[in-house]
Order: C-alpha cells, then sequence, then structure tokens
C-alpha cells in the first residue's frame, strides 16, 4: 500500500494563497518569542524554493526552533517552511552542530515531515523527508547569520517524487545561559 496525495491543484487564487503563508509565517514568528525566553533558539531565513529548470520556482519562508538541550554535538529541530504560492512543510528532527575555526559553524540535518498543504507543487506524498546542509557565522552574541541548502523528497514512498530544493539567508538567536 502505498501513500499518494492528489494531483490536484489549489483554487485559490494566488494573492490567498500569498496571505495564507503570510498568515502562516505570522502565527510562528509571534510563537518564536517564548521560546528564545526559554532558552531555544530560533532560526528565520528566506530564499529560493525550488531551484531546478523546469519546476517551480517561489518564494521561500522559513522558521526553526532549536531545543536549549543537545547530545554532543546533536540538536533536535522544529520547523517549518511555507512557499509564497501557499505550500507549508512542518518538520521535526536532528541537527548536527559541528563548530568550525573563526566562529563559523557547519550544521547537517535530517527531519521527516508532513505537507500542511501543496501551494502549485505535488510532491508526491504528504510524508516527506528534508536533508540539510548549513554554514553559520556568529556575528554578536547572540546573532548567528546562515546559509542553508535543503532537499525535500519523499523518499520513494510513490512513484511521483519530483523533491525540491530550497536555498535560504538567515539568522539565528541563540540565547546564551
Amino acid at each position: 500500500m502505498s501513500i499518494q496525495s492528489s494531483p490536484k491543484r489549489s483554487r485559490l487564487g494566488p494573492a490567498v494563497r500569498e496571505r495564507d503563508a503570510i498568515t502562516l509565517l505570522a502565527v510562528l514568528l509571534l510563537a518564536a518569542g517564548p521560546a528564545v525566553a526559554g532558552g531555544t533558539s530560533v532560526g528565520i531565513s528566506s530564499g529560493q524554493y525550488g531551484l531546478r529548470a523546469g519546476l517551480p520556482h517561489e518564494l521561500g519562508f522559513q522558521v526553526d526552533l532549536r531545543a536549549p538541550w543537545q547530545w554532543g554535538p546533536v540538536r533536535p529541530v522544529l520547523g517549518v517552511l511555507a512557499g509564497s504560492s501557499g505550500g507549508g512543510y512542518l518538520f521535526t528532527g536532528l541537527v548536527l552542530e559541528l563548530p568550525l575555526p573563526g566562529g563559523f559553524q557547519v550544521s547537517p540535518g535530517f527531519a521527516p515531515g508532513i505537507v500542511l498543504s501543496q501551494g502549485d507543487r505535488d510532491l508526491g506524498s504528504p510524508i516527506e523527508f528534508r536533508s540539510s546542509i548549513e554554514v553559520s557565522r556568529q556575528i554578536v552574541s547572540p546573532l548567528r547569520l546562515f546559509i542553508s541548502f535543503s532537499h525535500l523528497s519523499n523518499g520513494g514512498l510513490t512513484r511521483h517524487n519530483p523533491g525540491v530544493e530550497t536555498l535560504m539567508l538567515g539568522f539565528e538567536v541563540a540565547p546564551s545561559g
């Protein structure tokens, strides 16, 4: 038995889908305030959602929360990715935070998740897997600037598996203590 999603596109206009994506991002940003107060780091980024020729390209927004605790360099992450066409993806997983000289850090990660809404793309399954790599540098405490690349794919759960890549620029606020 395979999980399949409908190829049906949203009947909402672009303005409504963009408004929905902005509303989702605003709710997440408001929810991030108490998380920072509790020692959780909050990353906010934006960039290109869809990089390959022949597939939809749109503006992407991402908010992720990293727990204040970790197991060595491994840290849990929870986040949401929203596209300007109204697509949304909720994920949770792990990142490996590896310090480099000069205040840099590289953070590969893996996070399974669920598609909240398709927007203008059909990823083939309501379940997707996100692999990512992030390079960051602390600018001033507690602020880090980062660039990240990620790939979402259903890992072959369905025959239709186009995947999508993102390239984002953002910042992370990581409260001390």
